[in-house]
């Protein structure tokens, strides 16, 4: 009987120790850290062109830190350079000298999202690398998504292709 009683009150004691070890960790959680990235993934930098008929060819420059591009949106062109800036998606960042020159960019999924700073989070680009058939080869272009003007827009890596891809899309 000794023994018996000796078992369970052991048995109890070790159990509600397991329960509030459980029950209260010691340390103290944190969320992660959501970064952006430090440079445009190398998959697409370079120079990438699309055609429009009326419009003539726009274009998009990205290296590690910058995109340049040239965009011509309901008849009205529009040229800028922006920089890229790292920063925790979490906190947000400090408004510094000349956000409006500034970018960021993050995986979202298969995509990336490379926006200028400030923009809604409705209205951020997004970028996907894709293919398409140029001359019976298979060739890498990127899908460019904006939703502020509920648009798609295949940027390739040269002014030829991206004029025969727009007239084979647009037959």
């Amino acid at each position: 009987m000794k023994l018996v009683k000796l078992m369970s009150i052991a048995l109890a004691a070790t159990s509600l120790g397991s329960v509030a070890t459980v029950a209260a960790p010691t340390m103290n959680a944190q969320a992660k850290a959501k970064m952006t990235l430090k440079t445009i993934p190398k998959q697409f930098r370079g120079t990438w062109y699309h055609y429009e008929k009326k419009s003539g060819y726009d274009y998009v420059k990205l290296s590690a830190t910058k995109r340049t591009e040239r965009i011509t949106i309901m008849g009205l062109t529009n040229k800028r350079t922006v920089t890229m800036h790292q920063f925790d998606l979490n906190k947000g960042n400090k408004i510094g000298k000349n956000p409006h020159k500034w970018m960021y960019a993050y995986k979202q999924g298969k995509a990336y999202v490379m926006s200028e700073w400030g923009t809604h989070a409705s209205d951020r680009e997004n970028y996907v690398t894709t293919t398409r058939k140029y001359k019976g080869q298979t060739v890498k272009v990127i899908k460019a998504t904006y939703p502020m003007i509920n648009s798609q827009v295949i940027y390739s890596p040269s002014k030829a292709m991206a004029k025969q891809l727009w007239n084979l899309d647009n037959k």
